[in-house]
């Protein structure tokens, strides 16, 4: 593939890498869905994040709200 959106920005509070990666992968799906009809495929280093994502496992964490956010945002995509 090509890279197709590149961005970037500052997170001044972020307790540890998981929160940084499911920031990172908010911003990227809606960035997506705003630029492109396309389908989305979802990438990261992260299994703890990608477990999040595709299961339950995140959702009564401290990061829930920002999972059922990226699932949400996941629900307009394939």
């Amino acid at each position: 593939g090509q890279i197709i959106f590149a961005a970037y920005r500052v997170l001044f509070h972020c307790n540890n890498a998981l929160e940084a990666e499911l920031h990172a992968l908010m911003q990227g799906m809606a960035l997506a869905i705003q630029h492109s009809d396309l389908p989305v495929v979802v990438q990261s280093d992260s299994s703890e994040a990608l477990a999040g994502l595709s299961g339950n496992a995140l959702s009564h964490s401290a990061y829930g709200h920002l999972v059922l956010e990226i699932k949400e945002l996941m629900s307009n995509r394939e």
